[in-house]
């Protein structure tokens, strides 16, 4: 088979990991892949390595401009009119309206859409109403031109999946390769995150998270809560690997907490998945989510979790212990606080091992070789 993977911006993150991954694993079972994007150099640069041809579409961009995606269905039925695929595979909301294009040419392709997220139309997504009823009948719009709509969460095909925005929806998990992560010893890890922030981690709790610095991840609630978690933990410090528009906002909370030995931002690290053995705990106080890879990640380098039940967050931890109630303090602290318990903690590392081979690739890429090679009904 032929296939086109599409999202809209090339840089690091879960969803452009994602679809790393699953190019890699294609490439590998014997398929031509090739992956498209708008912006950005991680992705490429990684595609290289691993001699995965890509094209960049210019017309594919981050926008809520109409235009915008009428110049991208115009690009893209361009570019299948000159390239044949059995199948294309869009994987981001801003890439969605390319379907579109694929219809418009005189080729039998399939089309994929994967719901990494559900972004606005997520409860605990903060907008106006009729800007969900906007992106809703968008979405409701440009999956006519989808064969197989697919779902990350099964929280989340439960709620769209079936009815509300699709009756073709599929459930599939987010996966990794095991062989692939590479994780550096502890020691090293805890030297690395020590000369990013500029003090000796050696003797500290190290509470670890990787994610945007943006609405949807939520760290003001980690830094707010962070004077009650150094009550029960006087040795705990917080390493957020990431970057985003919230970077001066969470400064500034660091600094009216007087939190600045305690909390530190140190940007974006390339493959920073692989220094996650050094955090003792992994956070993620998210506003909403798909299904995170770093949490997955975090199952692979056998970490106790600590996660907002929201998304597929619940369904990576697979038991109560490891999610607290969304912005509940009292919850969190009480999850925090049983983390201590070396019986608890053992418990929930025996969980989160058998939890990670539910997680391997080869699952995901088996249902979506299947979808790609399924006659378009």
């Amino acid at each position: 088979m032929r296939v086109l993977l599409v999202i809209t911006k090339a840089v690091v993150g879960g969803a452009q990991t994602s679809v790393l991954n699953l190019a890699r694993e294609m490439k590998r079972r014997g398929h031509e892949v090739v992956v498209g994007f708008g912006d950005g150099d991680w992705l490429p640069a990684e595609l290289d390595k691993e001699k995965i041809p890509f094209v960049r579409f210019s017309r594919l961009k981050r926008t809520h401009n109409p235009l915008a995606s009428l110049f991208f269905i115009g690009e893209m039925k361009n570019f299948l009119d000159k390239n044949k695929f059995d199948a294309v595979h869009f994987n981001s909301s801003n890439a969605l309206p390319g379907a579109v294009g694929v219809k418009l040419t005189d080729r039998k392709i399939k089309t994929v859409f994967t719901f990494r997220g559900m972004s606005m139309l997520d409860e605990h997504y903060r907008s106006a109403g009729i800007l969900k009823f906007a992106y809703w009948l968008f979405f409701k719009f440009c999956l006519l031109f989808i064969d197989a709509p697919v779902f990350v969460s099964q929280e989340n095909f439960d709620k769209f999946g079936q009815g509300q925005l699709t009756k073709k929806g599929k459930m599939i998990h987010n996966g990794l390769d095991p062989a692939k992560m590479n994780f550096v010893s502890r020691g090293e890890a805890i030297k690395f995150f020590s000369q990013k922030s500029g003090i000796n981690l050696a003797e500290k709790y190290l509470i670890g998270s990787i994610g945007r610095l943006d609405y949807a991840k939520n760290y003001e609630f980690l830094i707010k809560v962070f004077p009650k978690i150094l009550a029960i933990r006087p040795d705990a410090v917080a390493v957020i690997v990431g970057e985003g528009e919230k970077r001066e906002l969470y400064e500034n909370l660091i600094k009216e907490g007087e939190l600045k030995d305690k909390i530190f931002l140190i940007g974006n690290v390339e493959n920073g998945a692989r220094y996650m053995r050094g955090f003792d705990l992994l956070a993620m106080p998210s506003r909403y989510e798909g299904l995170p890879i770093s949490l997955i990640e975090g199952l692979f380098a056998e970490l106790p979790i600590i996660a907002s039940k929201v998304g597929g967050n619940a369904e990576v931890a697979g038991i109560e212990d490891e999610i607290y109630a969304l912005d509940d303090e009292e919850d969190f602290l009480k999850k925090f606080r049983a983390l201590q318990d070396i019986d608890v903690l053992d418990k929930i590392l025996k969980n989160n091992r058998q939890q990670a081979e539910k997680f391997n690739l080869q699952n995901t890429a088996d249902e979506y070789e299947n979808i790609y090679s399924d006659q378009i009904q």
